[in-house]
């Protein structure tokens, strides 16, 4: 199936919260069962049909001495593409509810989060290990630093240590407003690196105490 280019965000009032709400058990499942994470389910209006955008990311995450997170296998993006539409189209002959969400023809993309993708959850920041990241603050303060270790204690917010410049600094999520990783075309500096490193390992110490 083609993308059709004009898709446009669902209007108020329109189809499409019912949609995403029929099709994420479905999509969830699939999704689960081939060893990805769902990290996103759009649905669009996109002239007479709908647009189902389907974005998933693998569920491993960088450890203390790995470097960034490398991107999901395509050969792999693509199958679970062909497993989600087999899914939804049995889901849609058996469940009226789907059937009537999707009424009629669809457009099925599925794929995974891009740089632009915002860090907005502390899975994001996890993946987003090393990588180079622009941040807004509730104040307004916009900082660029590299991301390092990702906290989330049982009784307060979750947290990340930044390497802001030569400074290391613990940044809580509750007070970010907007994240995004930076496009990097050198190397991380050693520094940074082994500073990011030190400070999650002790992390983890302090942890297993």
């Amino acid at each position: 199936m083609e993308e059709d280019p004009a898709v446009s965000p669902a209007p108020v009032g329109s189809p499409t919260g019912a949609a995403v709400s029929a099709l994420r058990p479905v999509v969830d499942e699939v999704v689960t069962r081939a060893g990805f994470v769902l990290d996103e389910l759009d649905v669009r209006p996109a002239g007479r049909r709908l647009v189902v955008r389907v974005t998933v990311e693998p569920p491993e995450v960088p450890g203390v001495d790995d470097g960034p997170a490398g991107g999901a296998d395509l050969d792999a993006v693509a199958e679970l593409s062909r497993e989600v539409s087999a899914a939804v189209d049995a889901r849609e002959s058996d469940d009226p509810a789907v059937r009537e969400a999707l009424a009629g023809a669809y457009t099925l993309e599925v794929s995974t989060p891009g740089t632009d993708r915002p860090l907005t959850e502390p899975r994001h920041w996890r993946r987003a290990w090393l990588r180079r990241v622009a941040v807004t603050l509730a104040g307004g303060e916009t900082l660029t630093g590299r991301v390092g270790g990702v906290h989330t204690p049982d009784d307060g917010p979750a947290s990340v240590t930044l390497a802001v410049g030569k400074d290391l600094r613990t940044v809580s999520l509750d007070d970010v407003t907007r994240a995004g990783v930076e496009v990097e075309f050198k190397p991380a500096p050693d520094a940074e690196v082994e500073a990011l490193r030190a400070a999650r390992r002790d992390s983890i110490g302090a942890e297993e105490q």
